[in-house]
């Protein structure tokens, strides 16, 4: 019945929540390698295609960003549908 439903409800926001830390992880981690490839492009000992890297790694960025806004805003609306 309606304890069912809000266990159900909790662990759903449970696994988003899991979900949106495990982003952020990700998240964390490109920023930590594009760290160190612009640390080694200063320094002249970047891989010829640290450029393109780099560029792949912010589009990743921003592709994680939006699945956690998408997570974000589809979780509320899950939610209030229920």
């Amino acid at each position: 019945g309606k304890a069912a439903d809000q266990a159900k409800a909790a662990t759903a926001v449970g696994k988003e929540k899991l979900e949106d830390v495990r982003l952020g992880k990700k998240i964390n981690d490109l920023c930590q390698e594009i760290g160190e490839l612009v640390v080694a492009q200063r320094r002249n000992e970047a891989p010829e295609d640290a450029a393109a890297q780099i560029d792949a790694k912010v589009a990743e960025i921003a592709d994680i960003e939006k699945q956690m806004e998408a997570n974000n805003v589809g979780g509320g609306s899950a939610e209030a549908a229920s």
